[in-house]
């Protein structure tokens, strides 16, 4: 089976060149079965009104009688291949409708949580930019929740029907990067086996959000500066041009205006992200979202995992409140699950916290006067238990009517390990 770039290929192969250019010239424009000279026949594929290929054979001057059997055998098979040709199409347009119903579902699932001054200024901020077709560049460190940010302006834009195209640009070598971002033709590269459209161009009427903008390879930051100016873009391995129409988002976690500056990245490229920017406040700097954001979290996880747990222990939310969280909102959503997982009871306790979350806010600036009290009656229990058991963990846990690796862990946040050596 062959397509129109294939055809003076195989007839070369075929020894039939002169013929088979002829021949494959009136199959595309004739669309019927056409045998030729030296045996050799060919039936075309027509596929939505238009010929898309041919089925080309030669045959041996035994089957020159046979001739008319052959032919429409491969009218047979020619039809079978174009309806085997179109499914397969359909079947990859399908799948692309899928992932982009997948992207607007999960958007729809988590918003922006928080209600302190600075994410408040940050969502005025997106309800002015929104409507507007500007690039806009989001700044934050890693996990604040950049992408949520970029699929609030989609939600809130006219495009908000439309396609969310999400990149990391962090992820993906600079080869596959540039084809996965504007596609490529088949025969492109090794592996291209087929024509494919890129995330620009499946996006058309959309929105695209490069997340890690500042990974971009210095030739892929001239083909984007391209987009953003001509909003035309080339697939790879291709000479036409395409027009597009979408809008772009990035973000970065870097300083792009010093890597401009150093020559890392292109400052014309700078400038024209860098219309409209919007920073996302680190987790540390809005402390008083944290029990709404746990508490988001808990819900999700609990979904997620099948389990209940109701609330959070007020000794839990002191933790939660008092750790910096250098991982951000990331951090804290891992943190939570990890907890629900972990945990036994109907209420997310300290004990159930990561050891990196309790060993950074101790326990006795985080309790007043009567947590305190309560923890020392813990430790006092805990002691006379172990002392009771011959220092056996099991027998201990046994006596308190704990599960071990809850008592594992309130050896290890009432910092009782060195003692009990």
């Amino acid at each position: 089976m062959l397509f129109r770039s294939e055809l003076r290929t195989a007839a070369t192969e075929l020894g039939a060149e002169d013929c088979l250019g002829d021949l494959a010239a009136r199959v595309f424009v004739e669309g019927a079965p056409i045998q030729a000279e030296k045996r050799t026949m060919a039936v075309a594929l027509a596929s939505r009104g238009s010929v898309v290929g041919a089925i080309v054979t030669r045959f041996g001057e035994e089957e020159e009688a046979n001739l008319n059997d052959h032919r429409d055998t491969l009218s047979a098979i020619a039809t079978l291949a174009v309806a085997a040709l179109e499914t397969a199409r359909r079947v990859e347009q399908l799948q692309v409708e899928n992932a982009q119903l997948l992207q607007r579902l999960g958007a729809d699932e988590a918003g922006i949580v928080g209600s302190s001054p600075e994410m408040a200024k940050l969502q005025r901020m997106i309800a002015r930019v929104a409507p507007l077709e500007t690039s806009v560049l989001i700044l934050g460190e890693s996990g604040t929740g950049k992408e949520l940010v970029a699929r609030a302006l989609q939600r809130q834009s006219p495009r908000a029907a439309k396609p969310f195209i999400a990149i990391n640009c962090a992820a993906l070598t600079e080869t596959l990067l540039e084809s996965e971002l504007f596609g490529h033709e088949k025969g492109a590269f090794t592996g291209a086996v087929a024509q494919k459209k890129g995330k620009l161009e499946l996006g058309e009427g959309g929105t695209v959000f490069l997340d890690e903008i500042g990974e971009l390879a210095a030739p892929l930051q001239a083909k984007l500066l391209r987009v953003l100016q001509q909003r035309e873009f080339e697939r790879v391995g291709g000479t036409t041009t395409h027009r597009l129409d979408v809008r772009l988002i990035a973000a970065t976690n870097r300083d792009l205006a010093a890597a401009a500056r150093q020559g890392s990245f292109r400052e014309d490229l700078y400038h024209r992200l860098n219309v409209v920017a919007l920073r996302v406040p680190p987790l540390r700097d809005r402390a008083e979202d944290i029990p709404a954001l746990a508490s988001h979290f808990l819900e999700r996880a609990c979904a997620r995992c099948h389990r209940r747990v109701n609330s959070i222990s007020p000794e839990a939310e002191r933790y939660l409140m008092s750790y910096p969280w250098p991982g951000n909102v990331r951090e804290l959503e891992n943190a939570i699950e990890r907890a629900v997982v972990l945990g036994e009871s109907e209420t997310l306790l300290a004990e159930d916290l990561p050891e990196t979350v309790l060993e950074s806010a101790p326990l006795a600036q985080a309790a007043g006067a009567l947590q305190s009290s309560v923890t020392e009656s813990k430790r006092q229990m805990i002691l006379t238990a172990w002392q009771q058991s011959g220092g056996d963990h099991d027998l201990t846990a046994e006596r308190l009517g704990i599960h071990p690796n809850s008592l594992r862990r309130l050896l290890r946040t009432l910092h009782l390990r060195e003692t009990l050596k």
